[in-house]
C-alpha cells in the first residue's frame, strides 16, 4: 500500500507534463549515459590502442638504441683488454720520455685496430688513483662529473651510464667500464670512459619517429637520471619526477607496461620500456588531451543529436496529447453524469484504440446498471419468501430435537432408563453437531461429545467396555481441538478392540501437554493389530475411513509435523496418540483477524 502510494504522487502533474516528463526520462537520460559510457569506453580502448601502439614504437627505438650503443661498448671492451694500456697502467713510476712511448704505442693501436664510431667524442683512461693515463683529447670534463662517475665505477660491478657537460658546452652520455688485470674479477688496474655525443639518442635514433603535439621520450638511468630527452626544455642529468619512477619501479621487472599520472594539472598517458641488458628505461609520455580530442568532439555531436531528438519527441507528445486528453475528458463527463442518477447518458466515440475500447465498457456498465436497476424491485419480492425458508430451515433441527425429548419422557415413564439415556446421549450429541457450526471446539466439549457417544455405543455393547478419561492440567481443557476428533477412534477402539471371550476393555482416553504439543492419547487393552505402512493410507471403504480421516483432517489443518500415531500388537490391544499444537481461543481470532 505504501509503495502503491508513493507512486501517486506523479498524479499531482497534468498528463502532459507527465508525458514529457516521462518521455525526458526515456530518452535524454538514457542518451546521455550511453554518451558518457561510450566516451569512456573508447578512451579506455584508445589509450590501450595507443599504448600497445608506443610499446611497439619503444621497442623499435630500443633496438636500434642497443644496435648503436653495441659499438661503443665494442670500442669501450677493446681498449679494456688493450695489453698496451694494461702494461701501461701496472707500470708505475714511468719517466716522460717511457709514458710518452706508451701513449704513441696506444693512439697507434687505436687508429689501426679499433674501428671509432662517428658520435664517440673522447676516450680517456684513469688509473685507480683518479689520474689520467690516458686522453684522446678532443673534450674534456669537469672534475666533479669525472669523481662521481669513478665512483659509480668502484661500487658498481657493471657498465656505468651517465651525462656530463663537457668543457666546450657538448651535452655528453658517458660510458664507464673497469679495466682488469687479467679477466673479469681480477684486480682492478684502472677505467675507462668513453663521451657519446647525446644526440645519438635525439638524432640518430629518435629522428625517423614522429612525436604527437606534447609528448616525450626519455632515456633514464635506473636511479632516474635523464641522460637524453625529445623534449629539450628537459635539463639532462637531473632526475626525473619522483611518482613518475615510483610507478615504474612498482611494475618491474615487467619488460613493458603503461599507467596514468598526473603533472602540471594534466593526465598523462606513460609507457615504458626496460632494457635488462642496459639497465636502463625508455618513456614515453603522452597527454590525454590528444587522446580524447577526437573523442570530445563525437561526445558533443552525439549530445547535440540527443538535444535534437528530445526536441523533435516533445514536440510529437504535444500532437499526441489531444488525441489521449479528448476521450479522458468524455469519460469523466460521463461518470458526472452516471453519478446523478442519469441512467440514459452515453459515450459517443467511434474509434478503434484502448481508449474506445474503455468507452464500450464504460456504456456497458451504464447498461448493466440499469438492467440491475429494473431487476432490484422483483428480486425485493423474493426476497421475503427467502427469509421465510430459511426461518423454516432453522426450525427443522428444532423439530428433530423436541421428537427425540419426547421419546426420552416416554421411555422414561415407561421405566427403560437406557432407551432413555440413550436418546438423551444423542439428542445431545446432534445437538453439539449440528447446532454448533465452529471447526474447533474445546477439549472439554469434544470430551463431552464422547461420553455422550459412549453412552449411545452402550446401548448395543452393554457390559463389554468401560472408560475413563485423564486430563493433566485443568486449563488443557480450554485448548481448541477439530471437532469430532476423537469419535472414529473411540468407534473403532469399541468395534474392533472387543474380546471375544466376555472380558471388558478397559478404554483411557489422557491429555498432557509435551514440547509445547498437546498431545491426546487414546488406549484399550483390546484385541490389538498388525499395524502396516497401509494403516493410515486413505481408503475408499467406508468401514476404512476414520483412523485416516483423523490424520488427514489434523495435517490439513496443522501441517505434517502433526498427525496421528497408531501402535498395535495382536492380544497386546491399541494405542492411539494425537499430537496437535496449543491452540486458544484468543490465538484463533488473532489468526483468523490477521
Amino acid at each position: 500500500m505504501e509503495k502503491r502510494q508513493r507512486y501517486q504522487g506523479f498524479r499531482k502533474f497534468s498528463i502532459r507534463t507527465r508525458l514529457i516528463i516521462a518521455l525526458f526520462l526515456i530518452s535524454i537520460v538514457p542518451l546521455t549515459g550511453i554518451s558518457f559510457y561510450s566516451f569512456h569506453i573508447f578512451s579506455e580502448a584508445l589509450r590501450e590502442k595507443l599504448s600497445t601502439s608506443i610499446s611497439q614504437t619503444l621497442s623499435m627505438i630500443n633496438l636500434n638504441m642497443v644496435s648503436e650503443i653495441e659499438k661503443y661498448q665494442y670500442l669501450c671492451g677493446s681498449i679494456c683488454i688493450s695489453q698496451e694500456i694494461k702494461d701501461g697502467l701496472l707500470k708505475k713510476g714511468m719517466t716522460d720520455t717511457e709514458k710518452n712511448q706508451a701513449i704513441n704505442e696506444i693512439q697507434h693501436m687505436i687508429r689501426s685496430k679499433i674501428i671509432y664510431p662517428a658520435q664517440a667524442k673522447n676516450i680517456t683512461v684513469y688509473d685507480t688513483d683518479g689520474n689520467i693515463f690516458y686522453d684522446l683529447g678532443y673534450d674534456g670534463l669537469y672534475s666533479d662529473d669525472v669523481s662521481r662517475i669513478l665512483s659509480r665505477l668502484e661500487e658498481e660491478n657493471q657498465d656505468v651510464w651517465a651525462y656530463a657537460h663537457t668543457y666546450r658546452n657538448r651535452d655528453i652520455l658517458i660510458l664507464g667500464r673497469r679495466i682488469y688485470e687479467q679477466y673479469s674479477q681480477s684486480r682492478v688496474i684502472g677505467y675507462t670512459l668513453i663521451s657519446i655525443d647525446e644526440k645519438i639518442f635525439s638524432k640518430t635514433v629518435l629522428e625517423p619517429v614522429g612525436l604527437a603535439d606534447s609528448s616525450n621520450i626519455m632515456y633514464l638511468n635506473m636511479d632516474g637520471t635523464i641522460l637524453s630527452s625529445w623534449d629539450r626544455s628537459i635539463q639532462l642529468g637531473q632526475k626525473t619526477e619522483k611518482k613518475l619512477l615510483k610507478n615504474i619501479q612498482a611494475r618491474l621487472p615487467n619488460r613493458t607496461d603503461f599507467f596514468s599520472i598526473y603533472k602540471d594539472g594534466e593526465e598523462q598517458l606513460v609507457t615504458y620500456i626496460f632494457n635488462k641488458n642496459l639497465n636502463q628505461l625508455f618513456v614515453y609520455t603522452m597527454p590525454y588531451h590528444y587522446i580524447n580530442s577526437e573523442v570530445n568532439t563525437m561526445f558533443w555531436k552525439i549530445l547535440a543529436v540527443a538535444f535534437f531528438l528530445v526536441l523533435l519527441c516533445i514536440g510529437i507528445v504535444a500532437m499526441v496529447y489531444p488525441g489521449i486528453t479528448s476521450p479522458i475528458r468524455s469519460m469523466l463527463d460521463f461518470c458526472r453524469e452516471l453519478s446523478k442518477g442519469n441512467l440514459s447518458v452515453r459515450i459517443q466515440d467511434d474509434h478503434k484504440d484502448e481508449l474506445s475500447d474503455l468507452s464500450g465498457s464504460m456504456n456497458h456498465m451504464a447498461d448493466t446498471i440499469e438492467s440491475l436497476m429494473k431487476q432490484q424491485k422483483s428480486q425485493e419480492k423474493k426476497k421475503r419468501e427467502l427469509e421465510l425458508q430459511m426461518l423454516q430451515y432453522q426450525l427443522n433441527p428444532h423439530f428433530l430435537f423436541n421428537t427425540l425429548n419426547s421419546l426420552r419422557f416416554v421411555a422414561a415413564m415407561h421405566k427403560d432408563q437406557i432407551v432413555s439415556d440413550g436418546i438423551q446421549a444423542l439428542s445431545s450429541l446432534l445437538q453439539n453437531t449440528l447446532t454448533n457450526k465452529n471447526e474447533y471446539i474445546t477439549i472439554q466439549e469434544e470430551l463431552e461429545n464422547l461420553e455422550n457417544y459412549f453412552a449411545i455405543l452402550r446401548i448395543r455393547y452393554a457390559g463389554s467396555f468401560e472408560y475413563s478419561f485423564d486430563v493433566e492440567e485443568e486449563e488443557l481443557l480450554s485448548c481448541l481441538v477439530p471437532k469430532l476428533i476423537l469419535q472414529p477412534l473411540a468407534e473403532n477402539s469399541v468395534m474392533h478392540g472387543s474380546s471375544d471371550d466376555g472380558s471388558v476393555m478397559e478404554i483411557l482416553i489422557t491429555c498432557w501437554e509435551e514440547n509445547n504439543h498437546l498431545i491426546i492419547e487414546l488406549c484399550d487393552n483390546g484385541k490389538g493389530f498388525e499395524v502396516t505402512p497401509a494403516a493410515l493410507e486413505p481408503h475408499t471403504n467406508r468401514k476404512k475411513i476414520g483412523i485416516t480421516n483423523v490424520n488427514d483432517r489434523i495435517q490439513l489443518n496443522f501441517g505434517k509435523e502433526y498427525g496421528l500415531k497408531v501402535n498395535s500388537h495382536p492380544g497386546e490391544g491399541t494405542t492411539c496418540t494425537l499430537t496437535l499444537p496449543l491452540l486458544y481461543v484468543q490465538e484463533l481470532s488473532k489468526d483468523y483477524n490477521s
